[in-house]
């Protein structure tokens, strides 16, 4: 039997991913541009060391909002009352946005060092052009904290559609500015692009949050109790997040040295592993973590257990199909997206391997940041420290021991490995604080995903054979390769997720229309 909060979070993870795919799309549309109007040379190679540290600090400032923010949100609206939790929220956007711009300073000026750093192997045209792109990027980065703190609390009120949206606004800004300015500017006109996404992704939720009754207030308070309080259960988490750092720094380090263009394959299978896994799998933790912070905020302890397999559950639905596609289609994918004008069909090659063996990482790193929710909800930001040590840790020295041998794939499946070993981690303490978490009970469930996993898997290769016997050539080729593969397989998948009654249309009318 279905409980009332199980059905509510599985409502707000299929809304999330259904409006997550947007974002999907259009991140894998700029990219396809990126690459064809760049190749995967040393611009590329620029770009992305650029905005590698930017982006870690942008996911740190998100999990920092997910996993400290939101927990002590929900526990003072509970306990204190709408005004209370309403202050709070003003507090933390004030003082958080003042301080991040004092490090997003100084990251712009350090930012000869950090590219550094990371650009080893390139030389100096890519140097000059990665630091210039670092100070902008550095200097855009305030604007993601009132973005991840309005995103949360969005969350916290049961708003999961339009946060899942804005990712697709973001990067339309992104496309906009490189169709514009692209061949005047080249990748110089992408930190323009994020800086409009950001200021119109920050108007869009404070719109919706005024709707719902907030009202912003500058509280320059920076001893407050509660500020106070906020920032010494951040301390544990940002340690655990500066050993990814750590990590996209041995990443840049490792394939800069390995030759022009490697730093390139490896970021784009890793953007599109995050694109997918990220927007995707990683709705299941956003829409899992109100349901258990309020669980544990009300005492219920057996409830929060039943979040966690409900969030296993819905993470495995998510990720096994997706793991299946990816490694089917992951070559004609790969062409149809990028090979064309400086994207030959050797870089397709090379980044479709990279990707094939990033696969694993799509589950697994979400799953490490679901056993981790928990912890978090009962504001004990020190054990899940111990995973995120541990998973930097193993992939510093697998990839040392193993970068000689298998070159770039030492990387990802370095990563693959220390989350799965950081997971089973994590795993084992939370049964020693909470008891068994009764898995055994989704055995059914989870073998109905199997069971139409495997169904899509035979439909995508009769897909496949099919498209091999149709006559074409060209791009039209490339999209017959891919697209009937995947229609079949979709339409395998949907019909046997309706049959064994995991999926129901009423789902999806309420995700779209309520």
């Amino acid at each position: 039997m279905v409980s009332a909060d199980s059905s509510k979070i599985g409502r707000h993870a299929f809304t999330t991913v259904l409006f997550s795919s947007f974002g999907i799309v259009t991140s894998v549309l700029l990219d396809a541009i990126i690459m064809g109007l760049y190749g995967m040379g040393w611009q590329t190679d620029a770009y992305f060391i650029a905005i590698t540290i930017p982006m870690v600090a942008i996911t740190v400032i998100a999990l920092q909002a997910t996993r400290v923010v939101q927990p002590i949100f929900i526990s003072k609206r509970q306990s204190e009352g709408e005004n209370e939790a309403w202050g709070f929220v003003s507090l933390i956007l004030t003082n958080g946005t003042t301080f991040f711009a004092s490090f997003a300073l100084l990251g712009a000026l350090v930012s000869p060092i950090i590219i550094g750093i990371q650009a080893i192997g390139s030389g100096a045209a890519s140097l000059t052009l990665s630091t210039k792109l670092s100070v902008m990027f550095f200097l855009i980065l305030p604007l993601y904290i009132p973005i991840a703190i309005m995103r949360v609390v969005l969350n916290s009120l049961g708003s999961f559609g339009l946060p899942a949206s804005m990712k697709f606004i973001e990067t339309a800004f992104k496309i906009l500015f490189v169709l514009l300015l692209g061949r005047q500017i080249g990748v110089m006109a992408l930190p323009l692009g994020m800086f409009c996404g950001a200021l119109c992704q920050i108007s869009m939720y404070y719109i919706a949050l005024r709707n719902k009754g907030y009202r912003f207030r500058p509280v320059f308070r920076f001893f407050d109790p509660d500020l106070v309080n906020t920032y010494r259960l951040m301390v544990f988490p940002l340690v655990g997040q500066l050993c990814q750092v750590v990590v996209e720094l041995v990443n840049n380090a490792f394939a800069s040295m390995l030759g022009s263009g490697n730093v390139s394959a490896l970021r784009l299978a890793t953007r599109i592993i995050e694109s997918f896994g990220g927007l995707l799998a990683g709705s299941i933790v956003l829409a899992v973590m109100p349901a258990i912070a309020s669980s544990v905020a009300k005492g219920d302890f057996d409830g929060a257990k039943r979040d966690v397999r409900q969030g296993l559950y819905l993470l495995l639905l998510v990720t096994a199909p997706l793991s299946i596609w990816l490694a089917l289609t992951n070559r004609p994918f790969i062409a149809l997206i990028y090979e064309r004008m400086r994207f030959s069909a050797a870089d397709t090659a090379l980044v479709a391997n990279v990707l094939l063996t990033m696969i694993p990482y799509i589950f697994l790193g979400r799953l490490m940041g679901l056993f981790e929710l928990p912890f978090f909800a009962r504001h004990d930001t020190k054990t899940p420290l111990l995973g995120s040590t541990t998973q930097a840790a193993l992939y510093v020295v697998i990839s040392a021991l193993f970068i000689r041998t298998l070159g770039i794939y030492a990387l990802t499946l370095s990563r693959s490995l220390s989350f799965l070993a950081a997971s089973l981690l994590l795993l084992h303490l939370l049964r020693r604080r909470i008891g068994n978490l009764g898995f055994g009970c989704l055995r059914t469930s989870l073998a109905k995903v199997a069971w139409a996993s495997l169904v899509m898997a035979f439909f995508i290769l009769i897909g496949a054979r099919l498209s091999a016997l149709m006559p074409a050539g060209g791009f039209v080729s490339q999209a017959i390769a891919l697209g009937v593969p995947t229609l079949t397989g979709g339409i395998g998948l949907l019909a046997t997720l309706m049959l064994v009654r995991v999926l129901q249309p009423s789902m999806v009318k309420r995700a779209l229309f309520r």
